[in-house]
């Protein structure tokens, strides 16, 4: 079996970030000279059926992963928790107390990542895990915590993806009783704080005592997120309205850079592109004359000209994949409707928000460090594999973007107590740095959000993105 196979074999999803006032560690670097599918150094030439080295890529994916599990394992606390996650300050300057705590959240990351990456419900530290959930905090507190033990409790209803990606992306996963009615309270739970068009972090909650945040009561990061919980209870057969899943796609279009300087396109379908292609053809490959232009317009978590910090208003990777991410599920699930609500969207304007989107990455790429914004550097990664995944782009432009990055997480896993135990902290994003890091790097790993979307079933059964031509 190849290389490239077995990458493709690795499939089995999203999650957070709300920004911190962290130290830079690098600038993006560009790679539209690199090599599509670049060697490893000391490692195989991925693609390839024998081996360039001792530590194949696809060998050394497989290792990272199982030493990253072990070292998740060890960090669990005695009460089941993976530790409180905290900040270097508040995230509203006007509030008193401690900075997030939050071991909800944390623990729910920790149990959905390791489920993601084969570990079995009853494993002991999963059992322990879901316990102090279950005792300590069945209700989290704010739509953070709230969407990530979501992500964690769906999860449980297929831990496994042993077939084709498209069937097990078109097949319904179910929760048995307990699972679903807890995941049921959660989708109640988001569904309330529903603010206007998607949620935030510190959102004002009714009958508690904190301000509106910065910038009101919504951002991309935390939409995405429950964005992702919200579309993985859906496939467990828990409905949420249309209406909810319209409002993110325009909350998210809202937080896109009104233009952007023109650029090809940088995603397309599998196999497109003719030798001698129609002026403008929109199956073009990259590069290749008649090729589509767009124009770069990232993200921002909240693009909102009252945000005190730049690095909240700007354009970043990490948003830009929140945003894509955002809409691609949620369009998804409306074309499966086609209901009224769909039927009411600009849906030309989405997919031009979206192929923007990957123009801002191609144009901003770094398989290192999170584009402009310089923190979260891991998480950045992950957010790449959420928007990639779902459209099932091997290429962000000319960038192998799961094999760059892939190569980045391997050369700088870390040492645990012992040999067999690994981790990332990059000490860019909120602590337990290495927690965070760690899980982050897992989901990208393993490619947790391959298969969310069962493109094939729109497009004719190819790797093609799930594009709406409809109207042409």
């Amino acid at each position: 079996m190849s290389a490239s196979r077995h990458v493709r074999l690795l499939a089995l999803g999203l999650l957070f970030a709300a920004p911190l006032a962290l130290p830079s560690t690098g600038h993006p670097a560009r790679a539209d000279d690199a090599p599509s599918e670049p060697a490893m150094g000391g490692g195989a030439a991925p693609g390839t059926d024998e081996p360039d080295g001792p530590v194949p890529f696809v060998e050394g994916v497989a290792k990272a992963i199982e030493r990253g599990v072990a070292w998740l394992k060890t960090k669990q606390l005695k009460d089941g928790s993976f530790g409180p996650i905290t900040a270097e300050e508040l995230y509203d300057p006007k509030a008193k107390g401690t900075p997030y705590l939050r071991p909800a959240a944390s623990t729910g990351l920790a149990l959905y990542a390791l489920l993601k990456c084969d570990v079995p419900i009853d494993d002991p530290v999963v059992k322990k895990g879901f316990n102090f959930l279950r005792t300590k905090y069945p209700k989290p507190g704010d739509t953070y915590e709230v969407s990530i033990v979501l992500l964690a409790v769906t999860a449980t209803a297929d831990p496994f993806k042993r077939h084709n990606d498209s069937v097990a992306a078109g097949d319904r996963v179910k929760l048995s009783a307990d699972w679903l009615r807890w995941a049921n309270e959660l989708i109640t739970t988001l569904i309330r704080r529903h603010k206007q068009l998607g949620w935030r972090y510190n959102e004002e909650i009714a009958g508690s005592t904190s301000s509106v945040p910065p910038g009101g009561n919504q951002d991309l990061s935390s939409t995405q997120l429950a964005c992702l919980a919200l579309y993985s209870a859906e496939r467990c057969g828990l409905h949420v309205p249309s209406q909810i899943y319209a409002d993110m796609i325009l909350f998210a279009r809202q937080q896109q850079e009104d233009e952007g300087p023109e650029r090809d396109r940088a995603i397309v379908p599998k196999g497109a592109g003719a030798k001698k292609p129609a002026p403008n053809d929109p199956y073009a490959k990259p590069g290749v004359p008649g090729t589509p232009k767009d124009q770069a317009r990232g993200f921002a978590y909240i693009k909102n000209p009252s945000m005190a910090k730049e690095r909240e208003r700007v354009a970043t990777g990490a948003m830009t994949g929140c945003g894509l991410a955002t809409i691609l599920m949620s369009r998804y699930v409306l074309m499966q409707r086609d209901d009224a609500v769909w039927k009411k969207q600009d849906q030309k304007a989405i997919q031009r928000a979206i192929y923007d989107g990957y123009a801002w990455l191609d144009a901003n790429w770094s398989s290192t460090t999170n584009p402009v914004g310089n923190w979260y550097h891991v998480y950045y990664k992950y957010c790449v594999e959420r928007a990639c995944d779902l459209t099932g782009n091997a290429l962000i432009g000319k960038a192998n973007w799961y094999v760059e990055m892939g190569q980045d997480l391997i050369s700088s896993q870390k040492d645990g107590a012992n040999e067999k135990e690994g981790f990332w902290d990059t000490a860019s994003t909120h602590g337990p740095h290495d927690v965070l890091d760690t899980c982050f790097a897992l989901l990208f790993l393993k490619r947790a959000t391959k298969g969310a979307i069962p493109y094939p079933t729109l497009t004719g059964g190819s790797d093609d993105p799930p594009i709406d031509n409809r109207d042409k």
